[in-house]
């Protein structure tokens, strides 16, 4: 391995494994950094988009493999949603965007993702509590927005962990921590192997970073997790809306780029 190639190898790694650990405590925001690096590192974007995807799962088993000794339990119907409305929604998201990727729609998730690290840096008590029964229409706009929430996975590859957990606390009444291990199940996990083997089936993934690339996901998913168990909801909070917004941010700028 030449110097050069041992350089890339080195920086994919250390950011590989800055950006699971931020996202295994705020419950996502690894794309924000890794998508556009890879793009930046000279990938073109379906083939940095399949990478992403393949490390990225071993976002959600480093999370997993922590996470197993907590007293977190899978809500039935949640799951049903997230694999039933999520998993199609993923591999629709993946296919339009091979042919059609779009600036436009970065910047206006970038905008709202931004609006949503405002807002729970603002809402005081943001998934402190769960809520036990959720009505039917709130229950409805949950499916639609993990529709929504899966194509955007599957297609900017950015957004859909910090908008599943979200979405899972405010609409599906999880609270915080308990979201984010649902996202590490079916969005870090599930639907990014969905998404890995859909864009591996049409494009191809550059293989010689994935090495690096999964034990830096996994080793930076487990401490993130580690401490994401130690802190309080607040924290965590506050952790997740700072995130958000710098994701935002990021996204917008390599849109403009």
């Amino acid at each position: 391995m030449d110097a050069s190639a041992l350089l890339d190898q080195v920086l994919v790694f250390a950011f590989t494994f800055t950006a699971n650990l931020f996202a295994s405590v705020s419950g996502g925001g690894a794309g924000f950094v890794q998508f556009p690096l890879l793009i930046l590192m000279g990938l073109p974007f379906a083939t940095a988009l399949g990478t992403h995807k393949v490390a990225v799962v071993f976002l959600g088993i480093g999370a997993l493999a922590k996470k197993k000794s907590s007293n977190y339990s899978i809500s039935r119907s949640v799951a049903l949603v997230m694999m039933l409305a999520g998993c199609p929604a993923v591999v629709a998201g993946t296919l339009i965007v091979i042919n059609v990727p779009t600036k436009a729609a970065e910047i206006t998730v970038g905008l709202v993702t931004i609006a949503m690290g405002l807002y729970t840096m603002l809402k005081k008590g943001f998934g402190s509590t769960g809520v036990e029964n959720i009505s039917r229409s709130r229950f409805i706009l949950g499916i639609f927005l993990i529709i929504i929430i899966g194509m955007f996975s599957g297609s900017l590859s950015s957004g859909a962990g910090l908008f599943s957990t979200l979405t899972l606390a405010m609409v599906f009444g999880l609270e915080l921590k308990r979201a984010i291990f649902h996202t590490m199940v079916f969005v870090a996990t599930i639907w990014n192997a969905v998404g890995a083997f859909t864009v591996g089936a049409v494009t191809a993934i550059h293989w010689q970073w994935i090495p690096a690339m999964i034990v830096a996901s996994f080793l930076g998913a487990y401490i993130g997790t580690s401490l994401l168990l130690k802190m309080p909801t607040e924290k965590v909070r506050v952790v997740f809306s700072i995130v958000a917004m710098l994701s935002g941010v990021l996204l917008m700028y390599t849109a403009l780029k």
